[in-house]
């Protein structure tokens, strides 16, 4: 059976075919970087748009080189810094052109058809090696066209941004030219340098290759050897193993998942987000910030945002199956753990951990009056634990974090007259009224405490603050409340239009009540609508917040409404997102709320197609992971659940709940029992190793994941065309 799920699974082709409905296509030349075609590694990146009618350029990024100027605001001394513009010059003025972006291959391809000839080309950053790839031909009178590489000022984009005086404290670049490859070196006041080396040749068989990398190094001088040394490297390796390799990758990639819906536009926007999360990080690359590799110098955003950006940014990983991505995450909080200490008061650093709403690239940043991000970040790192169940990740990675965050609100709380337990005046993000007891930080310390104690009973492991986390829990102030639902805190209504959903934690996503505990649903209702429908400083991922939560009402068709709303008025050609400028996490929290409309497994239980519109008949999902660490499929035609598919990793309790009317029966590894539980889920002892296909009983499943049928006039939804 197993290997017959397999067989039927889709096969390369079919992959190919599938997501080149999905490819962005543009008619003429993108015109801008919120427009432009993005290639990328998880490191090395770059944007390719059109400026002008005889000029095509690459925008250079790197994600990790930054200024390392020791200062107490991170945003303005240790920011992202641009690297430069690979430039492609014609000879004749542009007469016609286009870009598509082909995913199953993650390459760039496109033409440029002059007055004087045509010049075609395709490109790509290597999955493996740090080299941005053209291969490229001319005709005619454009055999004579130009590249060149740009370099850029490392100045402060913020200050570019609010049009302040630019502070330009770096010495000029060094330009050489060593066996044929340019190197333009750029040594950093603070210490270390970058440098970008690259070389063109001829191959012989009517093409040239332009090869490109960049190198970074701090405290020591080694950028410039590292791009040196990469394009040597990729050189020798040649354009046919290049190509080669770089599709391997991901071709491995995109099969850790799949899942197709009957709105082709929707689908489009989820298989762009994967294709975006590995072009954007990697395990062993840099945490995925607001921009990424494709760096833009007009940004207010340079650094790191860890009170919402970073948090939905990595939300999708989990539930798509690629954890290893999430692990750029996890690195980072295990890296900077002493940034993390340092950033509470000297008095707490025994014991505690915080960080503040921005902070730079080691995570330095006073915690302030924003007391919570720490806790939430630390949820992030539950749900990928959740989601493997690795149980060396809960003891010795996630637990001592966990447990320095809490700890930093226990030295704040403070008993009061009701003796209930309060915390102190904080900023609710980014309410611009403070608050005591903000729901923000009332939902993150009791889902704190409770996850603690659950740890200790899982790992049995006794703790001397258990007994503490246990009063918490008792005597803990209640969430502020009055007539139009959860309040920002004590004393402060929600009264005027607020882009963030803190305020709602305790509905989602730490799901501390729902909408499936009858006597919530009155409250939950009416925060949600009083919240989602006060107009005017809503932003993208209001919608996609508010599309979850309602996914986990069961209201279907609101949550994809959401969804439609956010594309319609927040999604740029590319599905890049701006505000001020670019901030890459609100498109990537969409696919996580595409997955919730099909799979949740919060509070222990898995529902299987639990927010799906009637007007979505045929739905396939395979591979999808679930909490508990089971991995998860299921197929939908003409309204009515085929099978389900679930695959145990961790053995854990398995309880799911399934739309499918009357009895079901089940096959797999074995002779399974199936017991219906009062809530309606079903029970299916399932142990760690084994698989169990559940479908309505008297039917014989077909096992095959194959697409939704497209809409034709949906195709190819991405990008620009005249």
């Amino acid at each position: 059976m197993q290997q017959e799920i397999v067989l039927k699974s889709m096969q390369s082709a079919d992959w190919e075919a599938f997501l080149g409905r999905h490819d962005m296509l543009w008619s003429p030349h993108p015109s801008s970087w919120e427009s432009g075609a993005f290639i990328g590694n998880g490191l090395l990146g770059a944007m390719i748009y059109s400026l002008s009618d005889q000029e095509l350029q690459w925008d250079i990024g790197r994600s990790d080189v930054t200024e390392r100027q020791p200062t107490n605001t991170p945003i303005y001394g240790k920011h992202r810094l641009p690297i430069g513009k690979l430039l492609l010059k014609t000879v004749g003025r542009v007469v016609d052109s286009g870009v598509r972006v082909h995913l199953w291959n993650a390459e760039a391809a496109g033409f440029t058809q002059t007055e004087a000839g045509r010049i075609e080309w395709r490109s790509f950053v290597h999955a493996d090696q740090h080299a941005i790839v053209v291969e490229w031909s001319a005709t005619g009178g454009e055999s004579s066209c130009q590249w060149s590489f740009v370099p850029e000022r490392p100045i402060n984009p913020r200050q570019v941004h609010r049009k302040e005086p630019i502070t330009d404290i770096n010495p000029p670049h060094i330009t050489e030219c060593v066996d044929g490859i340019e190197i333009v070196t750029q040594k950093l006041q603070a210490g270390g340098e970058f440098a970008t080396a690259w070389k063109t040749t001829a191959t012989g068989a009517g093409t040239n290759v332009l090869l490109l990398s960049v190198g970074s190094s701090y405290p020591e001088n080694g950028g410039r050897e590292e791009a040196l040394q990469a394009i040597i490297k990729a050189d020798k390796t040649g354009i046919a193993e290049l190509t080669a390799s770089h599709r391997a990758w991901w071709h491995h990639y995109y099969p850790e998942s799949f899942l197709s819906i009957p709105d082709t536009r929707l689908e489009s926007l989820y298989w762009i987000q994967m294709y975006k999360l590995a072009s954007g990080t990697r395990a062993d690359r840099p945490l995925l910030d607001l921009m990424g590799p494709w760096f833009y110098i007009d940004t207010p955003w340079p650094a790191i945002w860890w009170n919402l950006n970073v948090q939905l940014t990595y939300w999708p990983v989990y539930a798509s199956n690629r954890l290893h991505l999430g692990e750029s995450l996890t690195r980072f909080l295990e890296h900077n753990l002493d940034s993390l200490i340092g950033n509470v008061p000297e008095e707490y650093r025994h014991d505690s951990a915080a960080i503040g709403r921005s902070s730079s690239y080691d995570g330095v940043r006073n915690a302030g009056e924003e007391l919570g991000n720490l806790p939430w970040i630390c949820h992030n790192y539950w749900l990928h634990y959740r989601h493997c169940m690795d149980e060396s990740m809960l003891r010795d990675r996630i637990y001592p974090l966990l447990r320095r965050s809490i700890n930093f609100y226990l030295h704040l709380l403070q008993p009061g007259a009701d003796e209930k337990l309060h915390l102190p005046l904080a900023i609710s993000p980014e309410y611009p009224d403070k608050a005591e007891d903000t729901n923000y930080d009332l939902s993150l310390l009791r889902w704190g405490c409770q996850t603690l104690l659950y740890i200790c009973d899982r790992l049995n492991l006794e703790d001397a603050l258990k007994p503490r986390w246990e009063e918490v829990l008792d005597r803990l102030a209640d969430y502020p409340v009055d007539d139009t639902g959860f309040m920002i805190g004590k004393d402060v209504p929600l009264s005027v239009s607020h882009r963030h959903y803190s305020h709602l934690f305790m509905i989602y996503p730490l799901y501390l009540i729902s909408w499936e505990q009858p006597e919530h649903r009155d409250i939950i209702w009416k925060s949600l609508q009083h919240w989602i429908g006060f107009k005017g400083a809503l932003q993208g991922y209001s919608y996609t917040g508010a599309s979850s939560i309602y996914s986990s009402m069961g209201k279907a068709e609101e949550a994809v409404q959401c969804l439609n709303d956010f594309m319609k008025q927040y999604l740029k050609p590319n599905t890049m997102y701006m505000e001020s400028g670019p901030v890459i996490e609100t498109p990537l929290s969409a696919a996580a709320s595409i997955h919730d409309l099909m799979l949740q497994s919060w509070g222990d239980k898995i529902r299987i197609f639990p927010a799906i519109p009637a007007h979505w008949h045929d739905v396939t999902f395979h591979g999808l992971r679930a909490e508990g660490g089971f991995l998860v499929s299921a197929v939908k035609q003409e309204g009515a659940t085929r099978f389900i598919l679930i695959h145990s990793e961790a053995g854990e309790p398995c309880r799911i709940q399934t739309d499918i009317a009357g009895p079901v029966a089940c096959s797999g590894s074995r002779a399974f029992t199936l017991t219906s539980n009062e809530d309606g889920s079903i029970q299916i002892d399932l142990n760690k190793g084994e698989f169990v296909i559940i479908y309505p009983e008297g039917s014989e499943p077909d096992l095959a994941f194959v697409p939704v049928p497209a809409n034709p006039d949906r195709l190819n939804s991405f990008g620009s065309r005249q």
